[in-house]
């Protein structure tokens, strides 16, 4: 910045200053004052004359401090600060100079000293006033300078005002946490008179409370203990339960591996049942003279649907001694579809003993052999296959039937269990909600004991 002050004291000037387009009202001005100085109209007086106006009309004025070697330095540095520049030394400040600066400054900073501004600014002057005195004789004894300038007199406010306002602000702050602490130790012996009254008042109740929580205790205790030993229960209970229902499902697995067995033969004799026709029952019933294959197998039907022959019709068909094809021919051969419907709906499960016996003694005959019987009609091997399932489905409910009563048994007890045990669960459930009632009880009656 003082290469630039120096240049414009110097010439007027500052290299590089101005732009392109700022020549051109730079030259309309040199321009007028060159055809006003009849000189030749060129660039160079044109702007020549334009600085010529510019030393005439600025004007500059320059503080500086002559403190150390940079006032020094300055000046030799930028010698125009010299040469081109009337330089004008400021004595000391009088004494009314002081005291009206030293006046404004504080009033200006608005520092509210009131009765105490005279006897303020007095000091600041004072002050002042005895640090020219001894510079002077630090001067005369040791010929070295102490320079103490008016900027010395208004950094000395400055600060004063500086440290003012912060001392303010710090015991400001200290007397509002005073007055703080002070309103905060009335208001908690406001609060402790208040609640040393209210713990006096509320001493018969807390009595009161801690017998009912010692109360609670024991009662708790007592229930816990009784659901301790309702849990035991259960839990044996539940055991012997989930032991029964196993023995129960094993059976029960076992009798369905065995009756799995007959599986095969009842579907190979209801798909011959489904593969007959009608018109195999009605040539049936038309023999005239049946061979003993034929009259077996009507006895055997006659035996599986619980018919017995009448006295008129034995013999009355030629080889039929017993009257067995006749009572078949009567009452199942002429009605085919009932008839295979009937072994369709079979009840498997009840077949009389004595039916067994007797069907089972012509299934094992040589009579009723599967050759005699195919080359007599198909529908008596559907009957052969048919009553033979029956008949081994029949053995195998002997093997099944006592693991089934002895699951239905099982079942019944285990029901008489689950239902005990359901009680027992039932029992314990509300025991159990009890000590949680309790609990819940003694937690209350414990934090109104901590709150009293």
């Amino acid at each position: 910045m003082l290469e630039d002050i120096n240049n414009i004291l110097n010439s007027g000037d500052v290299p590089s200053l101005y732009k392109t387009e700022d020549f051109e009202p730079i030259f309309k001005v040199g321009k007028k004052i060159c055809m006003e100085k009849n000189l030749q109209v060129t660039k160079m007086n044109m702007f020549q004359c334009y600085l010529g106006q510019v030393k005439r009309n600025i004007h500059m004025i320059i503080a500086m401090s002559p403190l150390g070697e940079i006032f020094r330095s300055r000046l030799r540095k930028f010698p125009s600060l010299v040469n081109c520049c009337t330089i004008d030394w400021f004595s000391e400040w009088p004494e009314e100079a002081l005291l009206g600066v030293g006046r404004g400054q504080i009033t200006a900073e608005d520092l509210n000293l009131e009765e105490s501004m005279d006897a303020c600014v007095e000091m600041f002057k004072e002050i002042h006033q005895s640090v020219e005195r001894k510079s002077r004789e630090f001067k005369d004894q040791l010929n070295r300078s102490n320079y103490v300038t008016p900027t010395s007199f208004l950094e000395l406010l400055n600060a004063y005002c500086t440290i003012l306002r912060s001392k303010r602000k710090k015991i400001e702050f200290s007397k509002n946490r005073l007055v703080g602490g002070l309103q905060v130790l009335e208001k908690a012996g406001i609060e402790i008179a208040s609640l040393k009254e209210h713990i006096d008042k509320m001493a018969p109740e807390l009595e009161v409370t801690k017998k009912d929580v010692a109360a609670t205790m024991e009662q708790l205790a007592v229930d816990r203990a009784d659901a301790d030993k309702e849990k035991e229960i259960v839990a044996k209970d539940e055991a012997e339960a989930t032991q029964q229902e196993a023995e129960a499902e094993t059976l029960k697995t076992e009798a369905e591996v065995e009756l799995s067995k007959a599986a095969p033969l009842l579907d190979e004799a209801a798909k011959v049942l489904n593969e007959l026709k009608k018109d195999d029952f009605y040539i049936l019933a038309q023999i005239k003279k049946p061979t003993p294959a034929v009259v077996l197998g009507m006895e055997v039907s006659c035996h599986m649907m619980g018919l017995r022959p009448k006295k008129t019709a034995i013999n009355k068909v030629e080889g039929d001694t017993g009257g067995y094809f006749e009572t078949a021919r009567t009452n199942l051969l002429n009605a085919p579809g009932q008839f295979m419907k009937s072994m369709q709906d079979y009840d498997k499960e009840n077949i009389p003993e004595s039916t067994v016996k007797r069907v089972s003694a012509i299934i094992n005959s040589d009579d009723f052999t599967m050759e005699k019987v195919k080359s007599a009609s198909q529908a008596l091997v559907a009957i052969l296959k048919w009553s033979s399932a029956m008949m081994q489905y029949h053995e195998l409910l002997k093997v099944v039937n006592p693991k089934r009563a002895k699951v239905r048994e099982m079942n019944e007890k285990l029901a008489i269990v689950r239902a005990s045990l359901a009680e027992k669960r039932k029992k314990l459930k509300e025991v159990e909600e009890k000590i949680d009632g309790l609990e819940r009880m003694y937690k209350e009656k414990k934090d109104l004991e901590a709150s009293l």
